[in-house]
């Protein structure tokens, strides 16, 4: 099944300048609404992608079913939002392949998973452009696997870690490389320099996500392609390390890291430009491609 946020016509002509999303199942007739079902019949409609996931483990049939019936709206008639809920926590690991840069030097791997967070508003969705900052030409892009969880959790098992994922999606770990050595923080969040979508594939369709290829093409032309299976740390090590630092909630993303290939890394760097189109694809997941643009600022 797949699982995303919409936006119809009404909700951008909504006042404000965040107009609202709705939460969506692909159909096979077109997009079924969620918001307000309650496909589990356990009293709480659903409000969020999280309620959706919980669902979509707790009671896959009974969601399934609700997409093989009348669809809300036509694909026409939406655009894709961010398959995240507004405010969800973003939880990275990072340096989790065995690659030379940005680290440089002798690659050693990590004793444990490297966390750092990306807050709202670093990332767009599917279609939309990502932004080159005034204040650097180093925009680099990272294809990433990214898990968003559907069962809570704490001190979770490695053992038992994949059955509290509730699906997957495509991420893009958009990084401003000089920015990157003033901190990790700085350098990953950005504004709009980062991308996920175009939306989350639940964990049912996904047997292994060791099995699973991560794929990066500027203009058409592959950068990046690697093995979930090269990770350093797989996925069901993440979740158990992170679950240690805090319980994990429904909706929850955690990115996994990306392999070599990235613009910094060829000699001399190949930095993303206005005007670039950026692929990011996980094959049995999806395509999450967006355009380039410079940032545009005010009275500037």
């Amino acid at each position: 099944m797949r699982l995303f946020r919409f936006r119809t016509g009404a909700d951008v002509h909504h006042h404000g300048d965040d107009p609202p999303t709705r939460i969506g199942l692909a159909g096979s007739a077109g997009v079924i609404e969620l918001g307000g079902r309650d496909p589990a019949g356990i009293g709480r409609p659903i409000a969020t992608l999280g309620h959706a996931l919980a669902d979509a483990l707790a009671a896959p049939a009974a969601l399934a079913e609700l997409g093989h019936g009348p669809a809300d709206h036509s694909w026409d008639d939406i655009g894709l939002a961010i398959p995240a809920d507004p405010g969800a926590r973003m939880l990275c690991a990072g340096a989790n392949y065995h690659k030379k840069y940005p680290l440089g030097g002798v690659v050693q791997a990590p004793p444990q998973p490297v966390y750092f967070n990306k807050p709202p508003g670093t990332l767009v969705a599917d279609g939309e452009a990502l932004v080159r900052p005034v204040v650097s030409e180093q925009l680099d892009y990272e294809v990433e696997l990214a898990v968003v969880i559907g069962r809570a959790g704490r001190h979770i098992s490695p053992d038992d870690a994949l059955e509290h994922v509730g699906g997957y999606t495509v991420l893009n770990d958009g990084s401003v490389r000089n920015w990157q050595r003033h901190s990790v923080a700085a350098g990953k969040n950005f504004y709009r320099s980062g991308s996920m979508g175009p939306w989350i594939c639940t964990a049912d369709e996904i047997e292994d996500p060791a099995s699973l290829e991560v794929i990066c093409r500027v203009n058409g032309e592959e950068r990046q392609r690697a093995s979930v299976g090269e990770m350093i740390f797989s996925v069901a090590e993440v979740i158990s390390y992170l679950s240690k630092v805090m319980p994990l909630e429904p909706g929850d993303i955690i990115a996994t890291g990306s392999p070599e290939g990235t613009g910094g890394s060829h000699d001399p760097p190949m930095w993303l430009i206005p005007g670039d189109r950026v692929e990011f694809e996980i094959p049995g997941i999806g395509v999450l491609s967006n355009p380039v643009v410079d940032e545009t600022v005010p009275g500037s």
